[in-house]
């Protein structure tokens, strides 16, 4: 919204400098040309802004260029009689009927300065010329898959509804050019909600419509002009997608291959561990686990990792800080543990990202199985 003010102002400030520019007075011919091109421009930005579904917007916009150009037409008592009217009229009108009011004072201002220059609706052809386009542009585009114009079938026209929707169209190609018919449809925006039109769909659309006016040999300059208007609609008729919300990580339990991985690595784990005198596993001999011992050591690591990396197994033995105490365990001999932890799950091929992973939940736990002397 703040970025139509300022388009609005900017509008204004250009009508300011017509009366003096760097103090420098310009003759009359100058001046009109400059008149109509404002005119011009400020009916362009206006029709963007009411085909966009912002009418208070474009009636804001009119009332404003309108109304500082009037003074300038002081040469042309007529026209600016006129003109004043229209400012008068439509001062008293709701936004939408204002905006076609001074939207005409704008057509006039163009038409009794630079009457040799037509209309884009006229150079097109008019009415009939307009309307064969429309025709065949519905049709081409129906036909279209790339365009997808039933939206996978759930909208459906009957005869009544194609014809009423090439009326519109023909309505809503005068309002943008310059024509007499006023556009009796939705704004751009309402009309499409919900179809989820995308950016490629749109293209193809435009495409149709190009090849349209190629064939009915419409000059190069109305088709730019004309193409311009539509594309200025993308933004009201393209639905972006929603951003697709990432998908949610996998547990590190399911990315180490779950139960039967996990009781593989914690085997060879504590195989190797219990053998290498550098981890002390026995602590010297105090502790002796017979087969049922080790099996049950290893179900409640199994158990244990499970619980730190979101796996379904509740971890049922003591706390690390109680089920180590008195052990005397090192800082060398619990990286000597890390290490063979760390061999054993490179062995199964266990990506980088989950190794580290699972080490540093195992490094956070040294505060309570180391014991300081």
């Amino acid at each position: 919204m703040r970025a139509r003010f300022v388009l609005a102002l900017a509008l204004l400030g250009a009508t300011v400098s017509l009366a003096r520019a760097d103090d420098k007075p310009i003759d009359r011919a100058e001046l009109d040309k400059r008149v109509v091109a404002i005119a011009y421009e400020t009916a362009v930005a206006g029709t963007n802004l009411f085909n966009a579904g912002n009418h208070e917007g474009c009636f804001r916009l009119y009332q404003g260029a309108v109304g500082a150009l009037a003074p300038l037409l002081d040469h042309r008592p007529k026209l600016q009689a006129s003109v004043k009217a229209m400012v008068a009229k439509a001062a008293g009108q709701k936004a939408v009927e204002g905006a076609f009011t001074l939207r005409d004072a704008l057509d006039a201002i163009q038409n009794d300065i630079a009457p040799g220059k037509k209309s884009l609706w006229d150079r097109l052809g008019g009415e009939a010329a307009v309307k064969a386009v429309v025709n065949d542009f519905v049709l081409l585009a129906a036909d279209d898959p790339k365009v997808n114009f039933f939206r996978n079938g759930k909208f459906k026209l009957d005869p009544a509804g194609v014809a009423k929707l090439k009326t519109q169209l023909v309505e809503l190609v005068s309002a943008v050019s310059g024509g007499p018919l006023k556009y009796t449809g939705r704004d751009m925006k309402t009309a499409h909600k919900g179809m989820g039109i995308t950016d490629a769909e749109f293209d193809a659309l435009a495409g149709h419509l190009i090849a349209v006016l190629k064939k009915y040999k419409v000059p190069q300059a109305e088709m730019d002009e004309l193409v311009k208007i539509v594309a200025s609609t993308r933004g009201d008729v393209v639905e972006k997608a929603p951003a697709k919300e990432p998908m949610a990580k996998k547990a590190l339990w399911d990315r180490l291959g779950g139960e039967k991985a996990v009781k593989a690595v914690v085997h060879d784990f504590v195989v190797a561990a219990a053998s290498d005198p550098k981890v002390n596993f026995f602590r010297d001999g105090k502790y002796k686990l017979d087969a049922k011992g080790v099996e049950n050591l290893e179900k409640l690591l199994v158990e244990l990792v499970s619980a730190v990396s979101g796996g379904p197994l509740k971890y049922t033995g003591k706390s690390m800080k109680d089920s180590h105490k008195g052990m005397g365990i090192t800082e060398a001999e619990f990286g000597a543990l890390a290490g063979h932890l760390v061999a054993t799950l490179k062995k199964y091929n266990v990506p980088q990202a989950e190794i580290d992973e699972l080490v540093g939940l195992v490094a956070s736990t040294k505060g309570d199985i180391v014991e300081k002397k």
